[in-house]
């Protein structure tokens, strides 16, 4: 009887500790057209990008962010990240499939476009000057 309790007790404890480093889940509802792309976020990126790619108090920076806008950011350099890895990013490459990296980058710029950091366009120049 007293095994049967060491059992329960290793597995409850397994239990949490494998629930405990699942990734984040998303917290924002989005467009069934990013949703694919917002599952495949969370499952390969949540994890050090934070939920709904926002950061907050994790080890690499939000997404959803300026610096990240395709003027700064283009799809291919984020395409590259991804899968190539830097000095601060490991590669993605086995995590991963091209069409699957392809959705996550139109989710991350709806996400951008949704939480108001938009490409900011040149006022037109209407010849008054003040």
């Amino acid at each position: 009887m007293k095994g049967l309790s060491i059992e329960v007790t290793l597995i409850t404890s397994v239990v949490v500790f494998m629930s405990s480093c699942a990734p984040p889940q998303p917290t924002k509802i989005v467009p069934a057209e990013f949703k694919a792309g917002q599952n495949y976020y969370h499952r390969v990126c949540a994890n050090c990008h934070g939920a709904d790619a926002l950061g907050k108090q994790t080890r690499a920076p939000g997404l959803i962010d300026p610096e990240y806008l395709s003027e700064n950011f283009s799809d291919e350099e984020i395409y590259i990240q991804i899968i190539e890895g830097s000095d601060k990013m490991p590669s993605q490459r086995s995590k991963v499939s091209d069409p699957e990296v392809a959705e996550i980058i139109k989710y991350l710029r709806y996400s951008q476009k949704a939480a108001g950091n938009i490409v900011e366009e040149d006022e037109p120049d209407d010849g008054d000057e003040e």
